[in-house]
């Protein structure tokens, strides 16, 4: 019964997709079908809102919502200098026995082999920690933490996996921004002798602070092989957006290799620590969540409006669109 209403829910997500592909603007057809709990982001603080911070209570009430209107969808908790707060412990154990999928995102700040080990048992299927590098000075250029910080995460979750859950995935993320590449090499061979499950490039929200080192790129990832889990698509548009640094999201349309309209609309509804909701960060959100996340979802036809008519093309792992049966 479990694997059907897993069937049932990645059908679902695919023609949401496909909907939004097509520009669909309607928020009765474009459902989403992603979850993504701010809690916090430094990179999009602008989009998170002014207003008072959510309390538990209420995130676990964003989750139900979501279920009750359409059935259990995978939970992302960005919470890359929280990841040890109450909020984020329970909105993955809430998540979880909703039976919805739960991603942590974080930077390791503040993550113990207690933390890790409650975060496992509550639930968490994948945790993805953001590496910038294997000395302090370098992750603190890329990412604002300390290496000891980040990579004692990894282990962390790592050695939980070992005593707690077998499934449970865990990827190195690696921001594609200045500095990086002084130990990219470094970070791959770490990740890769500690035991993590791959590791991913990610491109900042704008087109800013690249490092303009197309030889390296290629020759990591080809080096990498199955252990990248960037797609080529994601890889082009990462070269182009190196190559057109405007300051802008993502890259200009005409330099992508997507053609379709921007389907982020379809991918995920956010939902901000201080209550603003929206599917991308840099239109007008959908709006303040005091109450029924799904009735504020239905007030999305203007949001999602502004993304199909964008003139950018997102690069960053939370915007870029998924394969359409991905």
């Amino acid at each position: 019964m479990q694997q059907l209403e897993q069937q049932v829910m990645r059908t679902r997500g695919v023609l949401r997709r496909a909907w939004s592909r097509f520009g669909v603007t309607r928020p009765d057809l474009v459902a989403p079908a992603r979850l993504v709990l701010q809690l916090d982001d430094p990179n999009v603080s602008h989009s998170a809102g002014s207003g008072e911070p959510l309390s538990i209570p209420e995130w676990r009430d964003a989750i139900a919502s979501v279920v009750e209107r359409w059935g259990p969808v995978p939970v992302t908790v960005l919470a890359h200098r929280t990841a040890s707060d109450a909020e984020a412990i329970a909105a993955v154990r809430f998540a979880h026995r909703l039976e919805c999928p739960t991603l942590l995102v974080t930077d390791g700040t503040g993550v113990t082999d207690a933390i890790a080990d409650e975060l496992v048992g509550g639930g968490l299927d994948s945790v993805r920690v953001i590496v910038g590098g294997v000395s302090d000075g370098i992750q603190l250029k890329t990412v604002g933490n300390t290496a000891s910080q980040a990579t004692g995460t990894v282990a962390s979750f790592l050695s939980s996996r070992a005593r707690v859950s077998e499934s449970l995935d865990v990827e190195v993320a690696i921001p594609w921004v200045d500095g990086v590449t002084a130990e990219l090499t470094a970070i791959i061979g770490w990740a890769q002798e500690a035991g993590v499950d791959g590791f991913r490039l990610v491109a900042p929200y704008r087109a800013e602070r690249l490092p303009a080192d197309p030889e390296l790129l290629d020759h990591v990832i080809d080096a990498a092989q199955g252990f990248c889990r960037n797609g080529p698509i994601g890889i082009e548009e990462l070269h182009a957006m190196v190559a057109h640094q405007d300051g802008e999201p993502g890259l200009a349309r005409h330099h992508a290799r997507r053609r379709f309209k921007c389907p982020v609309g379809g991918q995920r509804i956010v939902v901000g620590q201080r209550r603003n909701v929206y599917s991308c960060p840099f239109h007008k959100p959908i709006g303040v969540l005091h109450g029924d996340l799904a009735e504020v979802w239905s007030n999305a036809g203007e949001h999602f409006r502004r993304i199909v008519e964008c003139k950018r093309a997102c690069v960053h792992t939370q915007l870029a669109p998924e394969p359409i049966l991905g």
